[in-house]
């Protein structure tokens, strides 16, 4: 495999550069990088014309780096132009509180515990000086309706909406960010203040899709009865995992079988190879295979936006669209430009895609598979039938891992111990599921058809859940509590790819390199065993409950809930702390609660289980906030649970 032969891998790469790197210079405008991709290009365009006229060629090292600067530039432009900070009428540089604001409803209502959820758009807002902008942003709003919201529905609605906040804790995850490369930027519970005034079509193509995907998620509520059935059908079906119960989830987590549910490369490919079962283009006249082929690609886009256009489902659309096109040709695409060109698509289209988790699982699996799977098949070439299938999808499993390993732990903390087990089961499952659960929704306004698909649809992901539930009971089922730095996962990689070039054309350099990194990874690390103990004494901020570390090394929790302790506490503990972690002793008398800690003379006061006292032993406070630790503050303007505190002990 040679790199020069796949043109697109090295557009994807300057141009994901540039996307890259556009934090660090989001301070030019707009006409400054117009200007430098103008003059970027018309030196090219002047250089090629040149050898072109004078039938030679020359600056072989300027012209392609001319054509990868203009790319890592439009990496640079179509970031600029997505960025919401850069619109000048948005929202989130409204200065002046709303009063009310007319918005468009984009989805269905999303039941929460407390209330129902649903996105709107902003068209006009009427602020406190009873001025009435044009206004751009997307709120997500908390309501509590009897009569439900639609997509497309206008709605009045009184009040102002707030920014997402940070995160109050280091390390945890940043909600606002996650939403904001959504673009949304705004919450806000309104309660009944909400008032419909008429309906509009912005999006008719989405809405279609939307009312589409709420009829089959009807129908599966009325024909699926078993409960975790129909979850476990909404995901792997039509991508809807918001409403997965903890139990569901955790198995399919901890089994490692959750990629099935999550609808990507695996399902568009069935629906994709399902066509070719029955009819091959390539044997059929250029009118008719164009025709056949452009027939199976407006399918799978449909299949793409019923499922909510996930960045998997998309990227595998975009892919299997490539791939037809030039099947249109009878040509055989590249498995790797193809691939290239698809996330080049995409991001073009939405820059911040490449920060969201599923694009980046999405694309690693695929080229750990692509890349590592046959080397792995290699190794054995099993006498059966039987032990071969089984080996090709254990090696599938094995190569996907391999290659998304790093990121599913930074982001998880957890690894799936049986993996390969659970790929047995999920992948043959998902196949079949798929194959009754497709024609299901098809059918599904066709009651004597859509009953026996949806029993038969139901009967498999009953087997397949008790089958996932039994992994989960394994002994050791996952490792928890992994946190990998940055610095491990860049090492990881580049040893696995020194690897993969040290298994296809072996050489001594590629040794060589492993040792290399190696050796300059334990050097990173090195400085941490001698770091400095520090006396600090981190508080946390929770909705409920009680937390602190003490030292790097000493904790201690009090009645904190399940989900603050997993997403407020531990990610920054298990970055933070080493292989030493030790439990703080705690007494309690009638009201308070006394913490002592390591070599301290006196111990902590939790005063009625709720705010903690502090004095004099403490040199200074600083508080968690906008996403770092700020400067220090005063005994007197301390408050142990509204923000993140970092006390220094003298």
């Amino acid at each position: 495999m040679k790199f020069s032969e796949f043109p697109f891998l090295r557009y994807l790469l300057f141009f994901m550069i540039g996307v890259l790197l556009y934090p660090k210079w989001s301070f030019l405008t707009l006409e400054i990088l117009m200007t430098v991709l103008g003059v970027l290009y018309l030196v090219y365009c002047v250089l090629v014309v040149r050898n072109k006229l004078l039938k030679t060629y020359q600056f072989k090292v300027a012209i392609p780096i001319l054509a990868y600067f203009q790319l890592f530039v439009l990496g640079l432009t179509f970031t600029f132009l997505r960025d919401l900070h850069n619109q000048k009428d948005h929202l989130i540089h409204q200065t002046n509180r709303s009063e009310m604001y007319l918005a468009i409803a984009l989805a269905n209502d999303e039941p929460k515990p407390n209330s129902t959820a649903n996105s709107v758009r902003l068209l006009m807002q009427k602020d406190s000086t009873d001025q009435i902008n044009h206004i751009r942003g997307e709120v997500l709003i908390y309501h509590k309706l009897e009569e439900s919201i639609s997509p497309g529905d206008l709605l009045i609605i009184s009040g102002n909406p707030e920014r997402i906040a940070p995160p109050n804790n280091p390390k945890e995850f940043h909600y606002a960010n996650f939403m904001e490369r959504q673009q949304i930027t705004h919450s806000q519970f309104v309660n009944d203040k909400v008032l419909k005034v008429g309906e509009s079509s912005i999006q008719p193509i989405e809405d279609y899709f939307l009312a589409l995907r709420a009829g089959i998620m009807e129908k599966m509520d009325l024909l699926i009865l078993d409960k975790y059935a129909n979850q476990v059908a909404k995901a792997l079906l039509l991508g809807q995992k918001k409403n997965l119960e903890k139990e569901v989830n955790d198995a399919y987590v901890t089994a490692g079988a959750m990629h099935i549910l999550a609808v990507s490369g695996l399902h568009v490919g069935i629906i994709y190879g399902f066509f070719f079962l029955f009819v091959k283009p390539f044997r059929l006249q250029v009118g008719k295979r164009v025709l056949y082929l452009s027939v199976i690609i407006l399918l799978i886009w449909g299949y793409a936006l019923l499922t909510g256009m996930s960045p998997s489902v998309m990227r595998a659309a975009t892919m299997f669209s490539i791939m037809a096109l030039a099947q249109m040709k009878s040509r055989s695409p590249s498995i790797f430009n193809a691939i290239a060109l698809s996330a080049l698509i995409l991001l073009v289209y939405d820059p911040f895609l490449i920060f969201a988790v599923g694009f980046q699982l999405s694309y690693l699996a695929l080229a750990g598979i692509l890349l590592i799977q046959p080397i792995l098949v290699k190794l054995w070439t099993p006498k059966s039938k039987v032990v071969e299938y089984i080996w090709q999808i254990s090696t599938v499993g094995i190569a996907a891992q391999l290659m998304t390993f790093p990121i599913s732990a930074y982001y998880f903390h957890v690894f799936p111990s049986y993996f390969i087990l659970s790929n047995l089961v999920a992948i043959p499952g998902a196949f079949l599921i798929m194959s009754f659960g497709v024609p299901f929704m098809l059918f599904a306004q066709i009651p004597f058809l859509a009953k026996p698909l949806a029993w038969i649809t139901e009967w498999l992901i009953r087997i397949v859940n008790q089958l996932i539930f039994g992994i989960q009971e394994l002994p050791f089922a996952k490792i928890e509590e992994i946190f990998l730095r940055p610095d491990f996962m860049f090492a990881y990689w580049l040893i696995l790819v020194l690897a993969l070039l040290l298994a296809t054309k072996p050489e001594k350099w590629q040794l060589y390199g492993i040792v290399v990194v190696l050796l300059g990874f334990g050097f990173l690390r090195f400085e941490k065993i001698f770091k400095e103990e520090r006396n600090d004494l981190m508080i946390y901020s929770l909705n409920k409950g009680f937390s602190i570390d003490f030292q790097e090394k000493y904790y201690f929790d009090f009645e904190v809930p399940e989900s603050d302790f997993g997403y407020k506490v531990m990610p920054n503990r298990l970055s933070s702390f080493g292989r030493e972690k030790y439990p703080l002793i705690a007494f309690k008398d009638e009201s308070d609660m006394k913490i002592f800690l390591p070599n301290q003379k006196k111990p902590l006061v939790l005063k009625e289980l709720k705010s903690l006292e502090i004095d004099e032993s403490f040199r200074e406070i600083l508080t968690f906030e906008q996403g770092d630790w700020q400067q220090q503050i005063p005994f007197t303007d301390f408050r142990s649970r509204d923000k993140a505190y970092k006390l220094a002990l003298k």
